[in-house]
């Protein structure tokens, strides 16, 4: 355990000094592999096997499919079919927000390009619907981290590349809770709007029907994408593949918004996304592999086993471990070096690792949600060149209620069976 505080030692070193959490993770990772004496030839190869997982081929297809919705035209028309339908109520504009993010979230798998294609359309409307502008950007940006709980989802597949779990079960495990949080979100904004008065959107009646049959193939997109893959027709990559074909086709030959310079565009953005990503996980799995080499999560077992913690005491720990780390570091990172520790434990102990995979992306939602480092309040500020502070004003009761809906899935472990049962 020694070599193990080390290498923390230099990863937070690292940290403190600004480095990237890949280098400072795969620098300090290396160090210990040669404070041990490991042979660095195994290291590449079992870093190469990491990252040329069939696995690792799905994230930059929803990336890439991401990308091309909010350039090509599809976003825009499924929130105008939205609006159309629920935008004149009080919290319309709003509730319309939170089903455009279920939405995105259907066929991204990622926070990040579900508050791109929906923030920067929705943030306005519902400011110009009275609402304020803290309360918008708060909402885009914890509806937005629906783009990892409900399938398709980055993290979720990463945690089946660690914990050798089925990713169709896992998927389907993830959407009655992310449903629950449109829910809860849903119903606080009804309550929210009725108190403060607040008016619903300009709408045109008269084109609802024009407007959602425009809509039509981008809201058929989710449908096939999850459709496919859990009636066995596609599995989760090549899914991805087929959403990138599809959005292009709708975007090119249906609403012919879609420009060969824009094209150049997402393929620039996604590979920089996708790049981002796998250089994250390569550093990650060499801490894994560290800790493996070092018989690390072993060492816990035999710690828990002799505290005597129930399963479901081991999952609440979890649970802690992860708002602390969402405190500092971004999901994916989050996913890569806390699974290899968490599951070999929470597993041993006999819980169900479909539902713990659950559980830990819904800590990593509220990690990003959390500050100082919370992602999505930065690119929401971003996108509106606000404070973060600002955003986080907007976005502390989403927070709760999103926190609220974690203590009940680690504590009704039945919902995610539910779901597994409903969509498999």
């Amino acid at each position: 355990m020694e070599n193990v505080w080390i290498l923390l030692a230099i990863f937070v070193v690292l940290m403190m000094m600004h480095v990237p959490i890949a280098v400072a993770m795969g620098l300090s990772s290396l160090i210990g592999f040669m404070m041990i004496g490991y042979n660095l030839t195994t290291v590449g190869s079992l870093l190469y096997t990491a990252v040329a997982s069939t696995s690792m081929i799905t994230i930059p297809g929803y990336i890439f499919a991401g990308a091309i919705m909010a350039k090509g035209g599809i976003s825009r028309h499924l929130l105008n079919a939205l609006n159309a339908w629920i935008g004149h109520v009080p919290g319309g504009v709003a509730i319309a927000t939170v089903l455009a993010c279920a939405m995105f979230a259907a066929i991204t798998g990622s926070a990040s390009a579900t508050i791109a294609a929906v923030g920067g359309l929705m943030i306005p409307a519902m400011i110009d619907s009275n609402y304020q502008k803290s309360f918008s950007m708060g909402l885009v940006a914890s509806a937005g981290s629906l783009g990892i709980l409900i399938p398709p989802s980055i993290p979720m597949i990463l945690y089946t590349t660690i914990a050798g779990v089925s990713v169709s079960k896992l998927f389907a495990a993830g959407m009655l809770p992310g449903l629950i949080v449109v829910g809860v979100f849903s119903i606080y904004i009804v309550i929210f709007s009725i108190i403060h008065k607040q008016r619903g959107g300009e709408t045109e009646h008269t084109d609802r029907w024009k407007k959602t049959l425009k809509a039509l193939p981008a809201i058929l997109l989710p449908v096939a994408i999850l459709g496919s893959i859990y009636s066995g027709i596609m599995t989760a990559t090549e899914a991805s593949a087929f959403a990138c074909v599809y959005a292009v086709l709708v975007s090119t030959l249906i609403y012919r918004e879609y420009t060969w310079g824009q094209f150049i565009e997402t393929i620039k953005e996604a590979t920089k996304s996708t790049a981002t990503i796998l250089w994250i996980v390569t550093a990650c799995s060499m801490f894994s592999m560290f800790l493996t080499a070092t018989r690390v999560p072993h060492q816990i077992l035999e710690i828990v086993a002799a505290s005597n913690f129930s399963a479901i005491q081991m999952v609440v720990i979890c649970a802690l471990i992860l708002i602390f780390l969402g405190c500092f570091m971004d999901g994916v990172s989050i996913m890569l070096i806390a699974a290899p520790l968490m599951v070999p434990v929470v597993g041993g102990l006999g819980y169900d690792l479909i539902q713990f995979g659950i559980v830990m992306t819904i800590g990593i939602q509220v990690g990003q949600l959390t500050p100082p480092v919370g992602i999505n309040l930065f690119q929401v500020a971003g996108m509106q060149k606000e404070s973060v502070a600002s955003v986080i004003r907007g976005d502390v009761p989403f927070l709760l209620l999103l926190m609220a809906v974690w203590v009940l899935v680690i504590f009704c472990p039945g919902l995610t069976a539910v779901a597994t049962t409903l969509f498999t």
